[in-house]
């Protein structure tokens, strides 16, 4: 980063959950993580590594305003096989220019239904996967 000034970064700056076109919540912290999984293949002399699989893994962050774990455990509980969207964004301070990126087919591994603590804010983590052919980035920082 030497060179570069504080309004040339990048800042979180929107994602949203939905369901089935209704949004459950707001974040405030996303982290998004591919993992590629290789393969040794012997090419002649060398043995190289082939990419077989890969795997998106999420992390989803969130101070609670209304019942979003609730809602998201009710629909879950009426269908199995349900899965969410996310739509998140980026913003460069510099332009003002984004970057979107819409998730579809995202699953969670775990709904946290009740995480809190007297007199302190209520805040809750999502772990969940995603298949890295459903990240669409839909715009682009020059």
């Amino acid at each position: 980063m030497a060179g570069k000034t504080a309004k040339e970064v990048l800042t979180g700056s929107n994602a949203k959950v939905f369901l089935d076109g209704e949004e459950l919540g707001t974040w405030t912290n996303l982290e998004l993580n591919v993992t590629i999984n290789y393969e040794d293949v012997q090419i002649g002399f060398d043995v190289k590594r082939k990419a077989v699989s890969w795997q998106g893994d999420l992390t989803l962050n969130w101070q609670s305003t209304n019942s979003m774990t609730v809602e998201m455990f009710n629909k879950i509980k009426a269908n199995k096989d349900v899965s969410f969207v996310i739509e998140a964004e980026i913003t460069s301070d510099a332009t003002g220019e984004t970057q979107s990126q819409t998730i579809n087919d995202v699953t969670f591994d775990t709904i946290p239904l009740g995480t809190w603590e007297k007199g302190a804010l209520v805040t809750n983590e999502l772990s969940g996967r995603f298949a890295p052919s459903e990240l669409q980035v839909t715009q682009l920082i020059g």
